[in-house]
């Protein structure tokens, strides 16, 4: 089935639906729309909808049904995956305008959100209530729910919390062809047939547009603290990471940046930061309602840290020492951005025993193609981001980037990972996809998909080979 181009008929159809001002066609804002932050993809979109009920979005997909229209679903355009590029054109539906919080259900510990709401302020709103939604990506001040959703975000408090996926526990979604469906609600227990909410968490907008979402939300924890932990080796800091999780201590967190991400943000800051000649830093965040307790808890840590060759422990209590030992991490892509010209950037995960290896093999193989790796990420759960950046800020051929990245795939199956962790197959991993996923998985992917979406609508072109209709 071949995707039709949107004429100046559509354009007034859609006027009729939304107000005109939120039909955008310009150029100069369509541009605004044609990448997310993944290097490399630029797609322009034909036309920009921005609709703000759960009817205008069902109008605005049985047009495009009816039509044959490629729709992208969008929401920060954080994604690190390609997976908000408008490949084949067409429509992007932008749902940053649904952005209501509609309830904060203090008695079942629920929130009902929609798609537009910014992580970060719904985090905020949550705290009046002495609550917080766990899932923490680390864009977390522009990233939104519906993107959360679609992608199953993680974040740092991941390996404590787990990830997106583990507090959906209802969804409103329209399909394809316009159809309103409501999954689940205000419920712990449901295995009431197929779990059709997990099955669309993670599915990166391939299979429907989310309109609203039921979390679970938490009790904030009274007390948080943050050690900033210097090390000579990443080998060292794994067996502390591990040796700390034989304890019996379950940190909210245990990030690392290796010794080049560290003094690249430190060149971004224009300030020495602490101990910037060490190989690996650790962020630790231990967090509960007993403070005596997590006392002890970062006590013990600090004594296995500095066992396990630690150059320093550095201890925030406040949440001005807070701020400043997250600083250096939540600054790492901005420093990136700034200070390299990025040529790929990954997301990759192996048994926390390997990261070491992993790190070590992967920086000595891309300096052969004259690049630099910088690593961090969750040394907890074995996420690790590897950013490359070409040493000279000439990029390599496309073909040569691509040969890059199957190599460091393949060096990650080897060590029992796989290839995306947190940030999706998108647009970016789709030709290595085969590396990581059996011939019958992807071909059972493609029957979900053509169950949902027998016009191949939905995202084209992302996930898997064929994964539109054209």
């Amino acid at each position: 089935m071949k995707f039709h181009p949107v004429t100046a008929p559509i354009i007034e159809s859609l006027k009729k639906i939304l107000e005109p001002s939120r039909v955008i066609v310009d150029k100069d804002t369509l541009e605004n729309y044609a990448h997310d932050e993944t290097p490399l993809y630029h797609t322009l979109p034909e036309v920009v909808v921005k609709p703000v009920s759960t009817d205008e979005v069902s109008r605005i997909m049985e047009l495009a049904h009816e039509h044959v229209i490629p729709v992208t679903p969008r929401c920060g355009g954080t994604s690190l995956s390609g997976g908000a590029v408008p490949l084949r054109g067409g429509i992007v539906l932008s749902l940053e305008l649904m952005d209501r919080i509609k309830e904060i259900d203090e008695k079942n510990f629920m929130a009902v959100v929609e798609p537009g709401v910014i992580t970060e302020q719904f985090d905020k709103e949550l705290a009046r209530h002495g609550l917080f939604f766990p899932p923490d990506p680390v864009s977390s001040d522009s990233c939104m729910i519906g993107g959360n959703v679609a992608e199953c975000a993680g974040g740092p408090r991941a390996m404590k919390y787990g990830v997106t996926k583990n507090y959906v526990v209802g969804i409103e979604v329209v399909l394809a062809d316009g159809t309103v469906q409501k999954y689940g609600g205000k419920l712990l227990k449901n295995v009431t047939g197929y779990d059709i909410i997990d099955l669309i968490v993670g599915s990166e907008g391939t299979l429907a547009v989310i309109t609203e979402v039921t979390v679970r939300v938490l009790s904030r924890p009274r007390y948080i603290v943050a050690l900033l932990i210097p090390f000579m080796s990443i080998e060292d800091a794994s067996e502390f990471t591990l040796q700390v999780l034989r304890q019996g201590i379950s940190p909210a967190a245990i990030e690392f940046m290796d010794g080049e991400a560290y003094r690249l943000v430190q060149k971004y800051l224009g300030r020495t930061l602490p101990h910037y000649e060490a190989g690996t830093h650790i962020i630790v965040e231990l967090d509960g309602d007993e403070h005596e307790r997590i006392r002890q808890q970062y006590d013990t840590t600090g004594e296995i840290a500095l066992r396990c060759g630690a150059l320093d422990v550095y201890v925030g209590e406040t949440s001005k020492d807070k701020i400043r030992i997250w600083e250096a991490r939540k600054k790492m892509s901005d420093a990136l951005k700034a200070e390299t010209s990025p040529i790929a950037r990954e997301d990759l995960v192996v048994p926390k025993d390997k990261i070491p290896r992993l790190i070590t093999r992967l920086k000595t193989h891309v300096q052969s193609y004259d690049a630099c790796l910088y690593a961090f990420g969750h040394l907890g759960d074995g996420n690790i981001h590897a950013d490359i950046a070409a040493r000279k800020h000439e990029h390599p051929d496309q073909a040569t980037i691509m040969k890059l990245r199957k190599e460091i795939y393949e060096i990650t199956v080897s060590l029992g990972g796989t290839i995306t962790a947190e940030h999706g197959v998108g647009l970016s991993k789709i030709g290595f996809l085969s590396l990581a996923v059996s011939s019958e998985q992807i071909e059972l992917m493609k029957r979900i998909k053509m169950a949902f979406d027998k016009k191949g609508i939905l995202n084209p072109g992302k996930i898997f080979p064929g994964g539109d209709r054209t």
